[in-house]
């Protein structure tokens, strides 16, 4: 009877320092995130007895799982269209040219005529006369198939050529972009005027009203910077200067009486701003002189007195 208590005391003993140690680990656990977390040691016949996966069996089926679940695609700000083969190279091509000609007014129209014939148009003139120096600044939109034709007629007026600069810019990746864009608003714009017809309250139309209204301004954006690139490409552009230095043709010589009669005038000009210049000082000179008047006769007092 002893020998069972002995017995039956040494379990208590074995389960209660079994409970304390459970939970001094327990407590020595620190949860991370506000989360609890409670470590259990099974036994592979408890496992069992639970029906519990083991841990390398539950990480598989985790690592399975994240395997079907389809990847959500990242958003991307800017869509960076590949060049097709196919898409032909969009190029903007300017040129800066200043030349002197021997005669400005027969090469202003030498200019003008062969400008008509490559197709081309004048969008601006500037004609400025300084010293001794005529000079006429021209803006000329040519196709650009005719570009280095119209360049070379052009040069042929020159006897000196002052500066030439010549630009070509490759916009194809941006036509390519900007063209994209406009394709994928029209899309979405298609997908809120589907919603559009599926609202069934104001609040739900009004909102998808405002996104519809976004849309389309940002495309009318994108559709003018497509028509921009569309004209530059299509027009090239040559700023042209050309200029003439001679003496007769700025200052021609006037005739003797035109002289006379011009200086004549010049006289008359003078005299009139001579009475201005007087009347415009009058007043000053008439409070300076009462001025100088008063002290004269204060001071011719001040001696009669002391005499």
């Amino acid at each position: 009877m002893k020998i069972r208590f002995d017995l039956h005391l040494m379990g208590m003993n074995y389960f209660l320092t079994l409970l304390v140690l459970l939970t001094v680990t327990g407590c020595q656990s620190k949860p991370e995130s506000g989360q609890v977390e409670t470590e259990i040691n099974l036994t592979p016949r408890s496992m069992a007895a639970l029906k519990l996966p083991p841990q390398t069996q539950a990480q598989d089926e985790y690592s399975k799982q994240e395997e079907t679940e389809p990847e959500q695609p990242t958003p991307s700000p800017t869509i960076q269209p590949e060049l097709s083969t196919s898409v032909s190279r969009k190029i903007i091509r300017n040129a800066q040219v200043r030349i002197r000609v021997n005669d400005f007014k027969k090469s202003g129209q030498v200019i003008e005529k062969v400008v008509q014939q490559a197709g081309g148009q004048i969008a601006s003139s500037n004609e400025t006369k300084t010293g001794n120096e005529i000079e006429n600044a021209l803006i000329i939109r040519v196709p650009a198939a005719r570009f280095d034709t119209l360049l070379t007629l052009l040069l042929k007026e020159s006897i000196f050529t002052d500066t030439k600069t010549i630009t070509s810019e490759d916009v194809t990746r941006r036509y390519v972009d900007v063209e994209a864009r406009i394709r994928s608003k029209k899309a979405v714009e298609e997908t809120y005027l589907k919603l559009l017809k599926q609202a069934r309250n104001v609040g739900d139309v009004l909102k998808v009203e405002e996104q519809l209204g976004q849309i389309r301004e940002e495309r009318e954006v994108q559709e003018a910077e497509l028509r921009q690139l569309k004209d530059e490409v299509a027009l090239s552009t040559i700023n042209l200067s050309y200029y003439q230095q001679t003496e007769a043709a700025l200052n021609p010589e006037e005739p003797f009486y035109t002289q006379i009669w011009h200086n004549f005038t010049d006289g008359f000009r003078l005299v009139g701003d001579v009475l201005v210049g007087f009347f415009y000082f009058l007043p000053i000179g008439i409070i300076a002189t009462g001025v100088i008047w008063l002290f004269l006769r204060w001071r011719s007092q001040r001696r009669s007195a002391v005499k």
